[in-house]
């Protein structure tokens, strides 16, 4: 279809609209009375469906075609006697809706859509027929839901320590307790069990900055006087490292054994008001969908056996309350990465979502109390339903834009998933919470008469919310969470499939995938749905005053929508700066480890090795990425090469009875794009270097991990210290910053790396939003200390081809402090690009290559802790430099 027969097509359906409002009076050749025009439009009904699915009439026809054609017959002889008498004119609309809906019958037949479908997949279930569906779809969908709790996908080096067993804790000091207190190796003890929390921070559900405040401490006390349950003493079981050594531990409180109801029922809500309602809702979500599998409804009212009565506007404004209600409760702002637990901004969007449903609910409603279920009070319930899912869109990208601080967050693609899940089950699970989705909204904007869809289709969103609730306080595993979640959003469709012919059942089902498809590509949200709820709008016209499940069908849906979205893609083109594609990058990794894939491997100097790693297919399909931040890391599993051995390079072997390391390693690219990579620092066998067994970590990736082999992360650790647009954190405070100066020991360049690519990425979304071009980062200077040039990284990795142009302007100086001077000279000044220095890291050499101390600079330190705390905080402090952020 040309350009120009999009637009026609547009205008047309345009111009129809505007005629049809015109008023009859106004036209000296159209007095016809409402009589004549009732009758009209439904002549043209009836006279559309016949010109899709007319078939000849012979002995074996059904009695429904026999009564069809002698309805037409009835009718075309009224038309006539109508047309004989002078009281029928036609016009401009109709002769407009003529041309519009001979079009769109030629589209219709040209597409396929006017094919003829089996008699069999025509009939809707009978009530015998539907209990069978009902009962047996749910059970088996109970089994299945089952079936998928019993299994596990263990990385295959964890395999052997899932045996369970006592942990060989070794005994730590006070003053090694107190080594440990900064966030990038963040210990804590708890009547006496020491726990490493570093890769626990950045979910702690009261945020890392309360860890922070006891961190390298016995925190016995305050630990109890918050009110930790038992399962918050599990997670510090876990993550114990050792006992607390000569240590007195003073007024350390027992926990008092909890129930799981003293979880349930907290301080916040001490009338039990949410937790009555939330009973009562669940009640009436249990019965109405036990009604409708069952086919228990009484007479006169639909499948869940709702009537438009007070008990059913009692029914929806409960729920509703429950929702309201919710409010009442303290959940952390930002979402917990340990697992599906609820927070600020999930539950804000769930009083949306759950509200645009109780306005649906209550259409409905309104349309069977009072007999509007054809004409102007359909088109009102449509209209109204689609106006809902317009302004919850725009409602929830607003609480989004208050209440989310990562543009790699979503509210289903990045949901936290249970350790050793498949992976099938976590794209099966991932894709069917987007699908529901679609498929919710295109039932929403169909508008049907039913309250019973509308009610049961709210109980996953409640649902969930329960048991993330749950999640938190330990009463459920992640697991149980996920699949009884996934069970409620089934169960819906289970419901929705009883009252459907099996092409109704095939059609909707197929325009909810092509919906889906088109939004992972990145289609504009409110593109794709302006483009849906104009088809249905010309299917009302079309067929007015009284249209049906059947009208929908014979409607060329697909085509006009993919029209309309041509339409409006030309428009946005054209006239306005929104994209018509946007840019989604959900996060990949979790605190869970994952699978990615090597693509591939190169030696880039001595002994480093720039790996680049892929997604598995269906993650790389759906757009996701890192969504790794600057200053956040991931953890590598390896199997252990020093098991059973005492001493390991010279060194007593701490790790000698794990199966399984973790090494940390910063990606270095940014957090949108499709793959992950590392720099990774080989440690070959160096006797006299002190590595005379060589990297375990190191060896492992750099030399025995093959192309197409499997690698498992988890991730992010760390906090996030840059929020983007020059913003930092430091010291609790948003620092806005135009110069950024990073000094970085060693593999420490990483870090900076992945800062210095965020900015440009920036640079480069900036493009697109001129306002956004003040923001960015101007200068980026970097000191690279090592010990020897060949350490070193070519100029390629700051500044490549493919970022030419692009700010912030980046000079590196690589500072050899393990090497005389010998052939390499200095080849540039600092401020020009590439330097090469000799010797210590100094205040004169800090001084001559990195500005004045301002308020718009920022510091950046990597590297190893003694690098870091002995040599760089004590010149910067002299230096009088202020605004100073470590990124371990």
């Amino acid at each position: 279809m040309t350009l120009s027969r999009c637009l026609m097509t547009g205008l047309a359906a345009l111009l129809f609209l505007v005629l049809s409002h015109v008023d009859a009076a106004d036209c000296t050749h159209c007095e016809t009375t409402a009589e004549d025009d009732a009758l009209l439009s439904k002549v043209e009904l009836l006279q559309t469906h016949l010109d899709l699915q007319k078939k000849p009439v012979d002995a074996n026809s059904s009695k429904e075609e026999k009564s069809t054609e002698q309805l037409e017959d009835v009718v075309a002889a009224k038309l006539q006697e109508k047309s004989h008498n002078g009281a029928l004119h036609p016009s401009i609309a109709s002769l407009a809706s003529e041309h519009l809906i001979s079009f769109l019958d030629e589209v219709s037949l040209a597409t396929g859509q006017g094919l003829s479908w089996p008699a069999w997949a025509e009939y809707f279930p009978t009530h015998g027929q539907g209990r069978v569906i009902g009962i047996s779809g749910s059970i088996c969908l109970l089994l299945f839901c089952y079936w998928i709790t019993t299994l596990k996908e263990v990385p295959p080096m964890m395999r052997e320590t899932q045996k369970g067993g006592p942990k060989d804790l070794r005994p730590i000091s006070l003053e090694e307790l107190k080594k440990h207190s900064h966030q990038g190796d963040l210990w804590m003890a708890v009547d006496g069990l020491v726990a490493n929390l570093t890769d626990f921070a950045t979910s702690h559900p009261g945020g890392v900055d309360l860890l922070l405040q006891h961190a390298g401490t016995e925190a016995a006390e305050p630990f109890h006087d918050v009110g930790h349950s038992e399962f918050a003493l599990e997670q510090i079981q876990k993550r114990a490292v050792g006992i607390l050594e000569n240590v007195q531990v003073k007024g350390a409180i027992a926990i008092e054994k909890d129930t799981v109801m003293s979880r349930i029922f907290t301080k916040e809500d001490p009338y039990n008001v949410h937790k009555v309602l939330g009973f009562t809702v669940l009640s009436m979500y249990l019965y109405r969908i036990f009604v409708w599998c069952c086919q228990l409804a009484p007479p006169n009212a639909d499948y869940a056996g709702f009537k438009p009565d007070l008990w059913a506007l009692a029914s929806i404004f409960i729920v509703e309350g429950l929702q309201v209600s919710s409010f009442i409760f303290t959940v952390p702002q930002n979402r917990p990465l340990s697992g599906p637990m609820i927070w600020q901004e999930w539950r804000a969007h769930n009083l949306i979502f759950v509200s645009r449903l109780t306005i649906c609910f209550l259409g409905a409603w309104m349309v069977n109390r009072y007999n509007g279920m054809m004409g102007w009070g359909s088109w009102t319930q449509m209209t109204v339903n689609q106006l809902s899912v317009f302004a919850q869109m725009r409602l929830a990208d607003l609480a989004t834009a208050w209440l989310r601080d990562d543009t790699h967050e979503t509210l289903v693609s990045t949901m936290p998933y249970w350790e050793h899940c498949p992976k099938w089950v976590e794209s099966m699970f991932r894709t069917w919470y987007s699908m529901s989705q679609i498929y919710t909204t295109i039932v929403i904007i169909i508008a049907g008469p039913g309250m019973d869809l509308y009610f049961v289709m709210i109980l996953p969103y409640q649902l969930y919310s329960v048991l993330m609730t749950f999640v938190r306080k330990g009463v459920i595993s992640s697991r149980t969470c996920h699949v009884t979640y996934f069970w409620s959003l089934w169960q819906s469709w289970v419901c929705g499939f009883m009252m459907q012919s099996f092409r109704v059942f095939v059609q909707v089902q197929a325009f909810s995938i092509f919906c889906y498809c088109t939004r992972v590509y990145g289609l504009n949200k409110y593109v794709l749905w302006i483009g849906a709820c104009t088809s249905l709008q010309l299917v009302m016209i079309k067929n007015w005053p009284i249209h049906s499940e059947q009208d929908v069908l014979e409607f060329p849906m697909f085509t006009v929508t993919i029209l309309m979205w041509a339409i409006l893609g030309a428009g946005l083109k054209f006239f306005s700066s929104v994209p018509l594609f946007d840019s989604r990058h959900a996060r990949y990794v979790e605190a869970r480890p994952k699978r990615v894939i090597l693509r591939s491997k190169t030696k880039v100097s001595t002994n480093l090795y720039h790996l680049k790693f892929d997604f598995p297919w269906f993650f790389r399909w759906q757009g996701y990425s890192s969504g790794l931040q600057p200053g956040q890391h991931v953890k590598i599993l390896c199997g252990n090469a020093s098991q059973g051995r005492s001493t390991w390079n010279g060194h007593a072997n701490l790790e000698v009875s794990r199966d399984y390391l973790s090494r940390s390693y910063t990606p270095i690219n940014s957090s949108k794009d499709s793959t992950v990579d590392f720099i990774v620092k080989l440690y070959p066998e160096d006797a006299p270097g002190g590595f005379a067994d060589g990297g375990r970590g190191s060896t492992k990736l750099c030399l025995e991990v093959k192309e197409g082999e499997e690698v498992w992360l988890s991730g992010p650790h760390g906090s996030k210290v840059y929020r983007g647009n020059g913003n930092f954190v430091v010291d609790g405070k948003l620092i806005k910053a135009s110069t950024i100066c990073a000094l970085a020991g060693g593999s420490g360049i990483t870090p900076v790396l992945s800062l210095l690519r965020q900015c440009r990425e920036e640079c480069r979304s900036s493009f697109a939003k001129p306002n956004a071009k003040h923001d960015l980062i101007k200068e980026f200077s970097i000191i690279h200390a090592m010990r020897s040039m060949d350490e070193r990284l070519e100029t390629t990795w700051y500044n490549p081809l493919a970022e030419t142009g692009l700010a912030p302007h980046c000079t590196v100086t690589h500072l050899a402090t393990g090497q005389k001077e010998l052939t390499l000279k200095r080849s540039m000044s600092h401020r020009e690009g590439m330097a090469y220095n000799y010797g210590k890291l100094t205040k004169d050499v800090i001084a001559e290559i990195f500005p004045p101390a301002a308020e718009d600079l920022v510091i950046i330190l990597c590297g190893p802790k003694g690098f870091v705390d002995d040599v760089c905080q004590p010149l910067l402090r002299e230096l009088k430099y202020s605004n100073v952020l470590t990124m371990w």
